[in-house]
């Protein structure tokens, strides 16, 4: 699972094994080490409405499970949610599916989607 945040944006983009995971387990996760500590990311899949939260040390995404079967399961490349903060101001959430890059990178894309880009 790959994780940018920008300002009051967090975007999630799953590779095939997260997917797997995710559909078989209701649940995927992504930790890193830093220093002594972790910092993790999961997604959830449940029923209910989207909903996140701040841990000490991760966030939490809560998804509708009815949401997340229908994108597992066909071509949708993502979507969106757009939660509120205590503050007033907005949470924008972006779902993807991560696709092969167009241009050569030193990075593992064994379990990458086909980019859309590349076919005729």
């Amino acid at each position: 699972m790959k994780i940018r945040i920008r300002g009051n944006s967090i975007r999630y983009r799953l590779d095939k094994a997260d997917i797997a995971t995710l559909q078989e387990q209701q649940q995927v996760a992504e930790v890193t080490t830093i220093g002594a500590g972790t910092l993790h990311f999961s997604i959830h899949a449940r029923a209910g409405v989207p909903a996140i939260k701040l841990e000490p040390n991760g966030v939490q995404l809560f998804l509708p499970v009815e949401q997340v079967a229908a994108w597992i399961t066909t071509e949708q490349v993502g979507f969106k949610h757009e939660l509120p903060n205590a503050d007033g101001s907005v949470l924008h959430l972006l779902i993807e599916k991560d696709f092969k890059c167009l241009t050569e990178r030193d990075e593992d894309e064994s379990q990458a989607f086909e980019n859309p880009a590349q076919r005729c």
